[in-house]
């Protein structure tokens, strides 16, 4: 477990689930020790549990039966979280890992076999997680952007500057007059001494 409080959780979703009317395929309540859990697998889950709803960072896996692919889709993608997602297709896996709202999608296997790759970018969506690691993405998160310009010509009327005069002023004036149809007038011009 991430942190000694993880247990807790996970152990609190699957009670829930259970109270709810689920049924333990595998694991259950009794997996759930003070330091590990054991694989738990929940048939049946309501929509609105927080096992389904939250992310139990433990050995748990929802199943849940559906008519078709697009209702499989919108189920996942009505999650807040999105860290990572794994579809599992002989023919339409790159189709649906295209429409699902995840930080990682793997097809035909698990998403820990993604974080084996360090060039792919790691990261979630939503609510799950912050930035990335791994490839030219997780490499930018130790980067902080920063532009510098030199001006190179100057052009009438110098606006930007303290020796700004009131005849530039004027033209501002009149050309925005012209532009936009009413008379407008800067702000006065401030000299330093």
């Amino acid at each position: 477990m991430t942190t000694p409080a993880q247990p807790g959780v996970v152990r609190a979703h699957i009670a829930a689930a259970l109270a709810r009317g689920a049924t333990a395929l595998a694991g259950g309540l009794d997996a759930v020790g003070e330091r590990y859990v054991q694989p738990t697998v929940l048939l049946e889950v309501p929509e609105d549990c927080p096992a389904v709803t939250e992310e139990t960072f433990g050995p748990t896996l929802t199943i849940a039966k559906v008519p078709d692919m697009d209702e499989a889709v919108r189920r996942a993608n009505a999650s807040s979280y999105g860290l990572g997602a794994a579809v599992f297709s002989r023919a339409h896996g790159t189709q649906l890992a295209r429409r699902i709202r995840a930080g990682l999608v793997a097809i035909n296997s698990t998403t820990i076999s993604l974080a084996a790759m360090p060039s792919l970018p790691w990261g979630g969506t939503g609510q799950s997680g912050f930035g990335r690691i791994h490839g030219p993405d997780g490499l930018r998160e130790f980067a902080a952007a920063k532009a510098i310009a030199r001006q190179r010509l100057t052009l009438p009327p110098r606006l930007t500057t303290f020796a700004r005069t009131a005849r530039a002023d004027q033209a501002v004036a009149t050309l925005t007059t012209l532009r936009h149809g009413r008379a407008s007038t800067l702000p006065p011009r401030r000299h330093r001494r």
